[in-house]
């Protein structure tokens, strides 16, 4: 079995995984506008929202982050675009996990 020692590893992982969560914003953004048809100003402002929303809640207790993503997903109900509130509520769950890799210290 190979010792996967990320501390000396020279692989920037922090950036691969933004890469990958930017290419899935992305997608989230045709996703709602294409499909779902939600308007692309509210696309972009509810985006923009859920990564500050995350930035600003990022030092509070894990069990926190999932109750605001359960009430994201509560408000689609209530409001009727549960897919949508889907997307964004793992748009947030993204934005959380990337504030941790960009945050952590590898050395």
């Amino acid at each position: 079995m190979a010792n996967l020692n990320l501390k000396n590893s020279k692989f920037p992982i922090p950036f691969v995984a933004g890469i990958i969560y930017l290419v899935c914003l992305v997608v989230f953004f045709i996703v709602s506008f294409k499909v779902i048809g939600v308007p692309i100003a509210a696309v972009g402002i509810f985006i923009v929202l859920e990564c500050a929303l995350a930035a600003l809640l990022d030092k509070i207790p894990l069990w926190v982050h999932g109750l605001v993503f359960i009430g994201q997903i509560v408000a689609g109900v209530f409001f009727g675009k549960v897919a949508f509130m889907l997307l964004m509520a793992l748009v947030y769950a993204g934005a959380i996990c990337m504030l941790f890799l960009f945050t952590r210290d590898y050395e």
